[in-house]
């Protein structure tokens, strides 16, 4: 009747039933009542076969919840199991009912061994003092049953130490929940970062290697008009534009630099580009005569030009 938390089956008080006769005759005799709380809902029990889905992080975290408070009030249960956790139908809630175990330090009656053979701590069979570490132990069992994953199934078996090596209470094992709770968190975080990391990586490798593949043709062609510039350089071309005099006298040494240069851009585009394809050789070298050809054109007119105005002016 102390109990007085959302995650603890509510008591009322006591109520003295007399006796009556039933429908067939009987007399039925109940006497003295434990009013309790009506939950809507079904034990833990049932559903740990019928919900592998449902929602036990939450059940696990009210469950610790109402357990600490219990403790803190000084009351172990002693019978803790699955059976005696209802998960309410409105809201999915925790409550611990059954208390018919329980005890406390300030009383000496039912101190004596007892609790569900399964769930119950080793120490209950041969230990009447109650200790909150009884109760830690049948939560172990309770986590290692629900389809929990990650650290639970290690907080499980901590619980299920013996009575020296457990979580000395309730909050001791909060903490330790919350600490594999960061760093699962952490590890998650990490884990998708470098997944993330590696995606862009991979997508930034991809959009590079593509833009290298869709700019590589018009780099080499930059490339050979650089090369090209310099052999028109070489050749002195330019030159002539500045000393016709006669077009009959230039016109053999611009031939024979124009072959030079026509030359040089056939061996260029055989030679220096050899991880062009035949056709990309050819609209590079294409590139390259287009340029040359305004090259030849202006001094052929600067030729046509100068040489007349030579000759009349002589």
């Amino acid at each position: 009747m102390q109990l007085q938390h959302p995650g603890i089956v509510g008591c009322s008080g006591m109520e003295y039933i007399a006796d009556y006769t039933d429908s067939q005759g009987e007399t039925i005799s109940i006497g003295e009542c434990i009013v309790l709380e009506f939950i809507d809902g079904q034990p833990l029990s049932e559903l740990l076969s019928s919900s592998p889905r449902y929602g036990w992080k939450g059940v696990v975290s009210e469950l610790l919840d109402a357990l600490d408070y219990m403790h803190a009030a000084g009351i172990t249960h002693r019978d803790l199991k699955p059976s005696n956790i209802m998960l309410t139908h409105n809201g999915q809630h925790v409550k611990i009912i059954d208390f018919s175990l329980a005890d406390t330090n300030s009383h000496a009656i039912l101190k004596q061994p007892s609790g569900t053979r399964r769930y119950m701590a080793p120490e209950q069979e041969t230990m009447s003092t109650p200790d909150v570490r009884n109760d830690i132990y049948s939560l172990g069992v309770i986590l290692s049953e629900l389809p929990l994953k990650g650290f639970w199934p290690a907080i499980a078996r901590r619980c299920q130490l013996p009575i020296e090596e457990r979580y000395a209470n309730i909050a001791a094992l909060q903490a330790d929940v919350e600490r594999h709770s960061r760093r699962a968190t952490f590890l998650r975080w990490t884990a998708a970062s470098l997944v993330s990391l590696l995606l862009l990586s991979v997508i930034f490798g991809s959009v590079w290697n593509i833009y290298k593949e869709q700019n590589r043709i018009p780099r080499l062609t930059a490339k050979a008009m650089e090369q090209l510039e310099d052999s028109i350089t070489a050749t002195q071309l330019t030159q002539h534009i500045d000393t016709l005099t006669d077009w009959r006298y230039l016109d053999p040494q611009v031939n024979e630099k124009i072959l030079s240069v026509n030359a040089f851009i056939y061996e260029y585009a055989a030679t220096q580009l050899p991880e062009c394809s035949e056709h990309e050789r050819t609209n590079i070298m294409y590139q390259m005569l287009d340029h040359w050809q305004h090259w030849h054109d202006h001094i052929v007119r600067r030729a046509k030009f100068l040489i007349p105005k030579r000759k009349a002016k002589d």
